[in-house]
């Protein structure tokens, strides 16, 4: 695995603990229903999501090994688990699954790993 530390923490914007609401107007926070950032959603702020200690769709890239580290000639790209400094590559969460609000997180939906 990478650098990351599995430990779960404060909201970074909002300092919600994990478990806690988070503020309104917090950066972290995500919508329920679409899993999207709750600052962009379409329900005017009357949405509420709890901090879970770690950021939306990061357990997810880590359950499908997807990484990104940065290159000095091509920008960011797809690297296996355990590279030095890499990150959790949530543009391929994007495009490869899909937010399910009874589960309250992303489900893959390809069946590849690129």
């Amino acid at each position: 695995m990478a650098d990351h530390d599995p430990r779960p923490f404060n909201c970074p914007d909002c300092a919600a603990a994990p478990g806690e609401l988070h503020e309104d107007g917090c950066d972290q926070a995500h919508c329920p229903d679409t899993g999207r950032q709750r600052l962009v959603c379409d329900h005017d702020g009357a949405c509420t999501s709890r901090w879970s200690g770690d950021f939306v769709g990061a357990a997810e890239c880590r359950e499908c090994d997807w990484w990104l580290v940065e290159d000095p000639e091509l920008g960011l790209i797809p690297c296996p688990a355990g590279t030095k400094d890499a990150i959790e590559d949530f543009n391929r969460l994007f495009t490869h699954a899909r937010w399910d609000a009874e589960l309250q997180r992303y489900v893959r939906t390809d069946l590849t790993t690129t």
